[in-house]
């Protein structure tokens, strides 16, 4: 089992830094999270079944990937495990809340507003 950090001690650490050390600090744990976030969004997206990646990249605070993607329609060119994926696609995918959100964007790469 791993050992957890004595927060207690973290706290007092942190404590003793400057003003100018501790928005340093803030800004780079804000950097680390963003990160860490996006690796989930990735990890999660790459799981979805009847999909394949060909692309992705970070705009602003999104992760934007370029997917080819199984309708799930019977009698489809896409059923069953060798079919013929559709697109490829983009799709936006993020965080809100904890929770993954994903939008349709279309064949060509845009920036979306999320609602």
């Amino acid at each position: 089992m791993a050992k957890r950090p004595n927060i207690d001690k973290l706290r007092t650490a942190l404590g003793q830094l400057t003003l100018a050390q501790a928005k340093q600090l803030h800004a780079e744990l804000g950097e680390i999270v963003r990160s860490l976030e996006q690796q989930s969004v990735e990890l999660e997206s790459t799981k979805a079944k009847g999909r394949e990646i060909i692309e992705t990249q970070h705009i602003d605070e999104q992760l934007y990937q370029l997917e080819l993607v199984r309708c799930g329609k019977v009698g489809c060119k896409c059923a069953g495990d060798n079919g013929d994926l559709h697109g490829p696609y983009w799709y936006a995918y993020w965080r809100e809340n904890g929770k993954l959100k994903s939008r349709y964007v279309g064949k060509r790469l845009q920036r979306i507003e999320r609602r």
